[in-house]
C-alpha cells in the first residue's frame, strides 16, 4: 500500500466518523452545522490527494499527504468536542445567552458550541480552524457541568476569540518588544550571567538592534509575554462581563493551586488574582476576599538560568501591561456588550426571588443571574426546603431556570 492509498483511507475513515456522529440528537443546530462544514473540508482533502496523485509528481503527493495527516491530527479532537457537546450533562440552558454575548463581542456570524471536557480547567478552541472560521468552542470541566456558578469562567475562554477577532496581538506586540528591550537593558548583569558568551557586549540600542542572538532572545521573551498578556486580557473580559462572580468562580476552581508547576505561558496565579482585584472593578472585600492574591500560591518548575531570565522578563512585561489589558477589555465590553455586562442594581431583585425558592421573573442578563446566585449562596439564608439536596445544586437549578426565563423573554421580545 502506498502513501496515497493510506492517506485516502484515513481521510475517508475520518469522514465516516463524522457521518456516525451526525446520527446523534443535537440540542442546537450549531453542532451539526459544524460537523457538515468539517465533512466538506475533508472531502476537499480527498480531492487534493487525487489531483496530486494524477500529477505523478511524487514530491507534490508526499507534501499533500503530509498536510492531510496534519489536518486529521488537528481536527480529530474537535470531533470529540462536538460529540461531547450533545451530552445531556451540558448546561444547555446557557447556550442562547452565551451566543448573544458572543454575537455582540465578536460579530453576528459567531456561533457558540458548549461541551463538557475531561480537563479540570475550562478550555477553548478560538476561531482558528479553517473549516470553522466563525465558531467559538467552549469546554467546561465535566465534573462541574451541573454547577451553574462556574459559568463565568467561560467568559475567560470567550476572551480568547475576542483577542483573535480584534487582532490584539498585532496591536500590543510593539509594546511587548519594547518591554523586552527595557528589561534586558535594566537587567544586563543577569543577562550576562545567563548568556555568558556575551559578557564583552554592552546593552546599547545598536547592540540590541543588530546582534542576531540578542534579537532572538527578545523574540523569545516577547512571544512568552504575548501569551501572558492574552491570558490577562481574557481574565479582564471575564471580570468586566461577570463582575464578582468571575472572581468567585476563579477562586472556587483554582485556589489555592492545582498542585502542578506553573506554566510559564501564564502569569502566576497570584499575579492573575492581583490583577483581577486591582483592575477588575470588583470590591472583593464585600465577598470575604479582602486579600485575593494571598488565596493563591504558585509552584515553580526547575529552570535553567536562561529560562529564568526569559520567565522573569515575561512576568515583568505582563505586570507592566496588566492595567492596559484590563482597560482594553473594558473598552470592548462597554462598546459592544454593555447590555449583557453585570449590573449590580439588577441583582437584588433576583436574590429576593431565590430567597423564595423561585427563578428570576424578569432577569436582565446572564451575568446578573449568576451574580445573584453567588450572592444568595454567600448570604447563608436558607429558604431551601429540600434538605437532601446540596446547596450549590439547588442554587444552580434556580440559576439555570432563570437563564431559561431570560431566553424565553428575549425570544418573545424579538419575535
Amino acid at each position: 500500500m502506498d502513501i496515497r492509498y493510506n492517506t485516502e483511507r484515513k481521510t475517508q475513515a475520518f469522514i465516516n466518523q463524522i457521518d456516525s456522529i451526525l446520527l446523534s440528537d443535537f440540542p442546537h443546530p450549531a453542532t451539526s452545522d459544524a460537523l457538515k462544514l468539517i465533512r466538506k473540508f475533508f472531502e476537499e482533502q480527498i480531492a487534493r490527494i487525487e489531483r496530486a496523485g494524477a500529477s505523478r509528481d511524487l514530491a507534490l503527493l508526499r507534501s499533500v499527504c503530509t498536510t492531510v495527516n496534519q489536518r486529521i491530527l488537528q481536527y480529530l479532537p474537535i470531533l470529540g468536542f462536538l460529540l461531547r457537546s450533545t451530552n445531556t450533562r451540558n448546561s444547555f440552558e446557557a447556550y442562547y445567552a452565551f451566543s448573544e454575548i458572543a454575537n455582540s463581542l465578536i460579530g453576528s456570524d459567531a456561533k457558540v458550541i458548549f461541551s463538557s471536557e475531561w480537563d479540570f480547567s475550562p478550555i477553548t478552541y478560538p476561531m482558528s480552524f479553517p473549516a470553522l472560521p466563525s465558531y467559538v468552542l467552549l469546554g467546561m470541566p465535566s465534573l462541574e457541568s451541573a454547577n451553574a456558578l462556574v459559568l463565568p469562567l467561560a467568559g475567560h475562554e470567550l476572551g480568547h476569540s475576542v483577542w483573535l477577532n480584534e487582532d490584539l496581538e498585532s496591536r500590543f506586540a510593539p509594546d511587548v518588544d519594547e518591554g523586552a528591550k527595557r528589561f534586558i537593558k535594566a537587567n544586563w548583569a543577569h543577562f550576562i550571567e545567563a548568556f555568558d558568551e556575551h559578557k564583552d557586549r554592552q546593552p546599547t540600542d545598536e547592540e540590541l538592534a543588530d546582534n542576531m542572538f540578542i534579537k532572538l532572545t527578545i523574540s523569545d521573551i516577547s512571544q512568552l509575554a504575548l501569551y501572558q498578556i492574552e491570558e490577562i486580557f481574557c481574565d479582564a473580559v471575564g471580570s468586566h462581563l461577570f463582575g464578582q462572580s468571575y472572581a468567585l468562580a476563579f477562586h472556587y476552581l483554582l485556589a489555592p493551586s492545582l498542585g502542578f508547576d506553573r506554566a510559564l505561558e501564564y502569569p502566576t496565579l497570584q499575579n492573575r488574582a492581583e490583577f483581577i482585584a486591582k483592575f477588575g472593578g470588583i470590591n472583593l472585600a464585600d465577598h470575604g476576599l479582602s486579600n485575593f492574591s494571598n488565596e493563591f500560591e504558585d509552584r515553580w518548575p526547575p529552570m535553567t538560568k536562561r529560562q529564568q531570565f526569559h520567565s522573569s522578563a515575561a512576568d515583568t512585561i505582563g505586570i507592566a501591561l496588566a492595567e492596559k489589558m484590563f482597560g482594553c477589555a473594558l473598552d470592548i465590553v462597554s462598546r459592544k456588550a454593555a447590555s449583557f455586562a453585570a449590573l449590580p442594581s439588577a441583582q437584588p431583585g433576583i436574590v429576593r426571588k431565590f430567597e423564595n425558592s423561585v427563578p428570576a421573573r424578569e432577569p436582565r442578563s446572564l451575568p446578573d443571574i449568576v451574580n445573584a446566585g453567588w450572592t444568595y449562596l454567600q448570604s447563608q439564608k436558607s429558604g431551601i426546603q429540600e434538605t437532601d439536596r446540596g446547596r450549590i445544586e439547588w442554587i444552580s437549578e434556580l440559576v439555570l431556570k432563570s437563564i431559561e426565563v431570560l431566553e424565553f423573554r428575549n425570544r418573545t421580545a424579538n419575535a
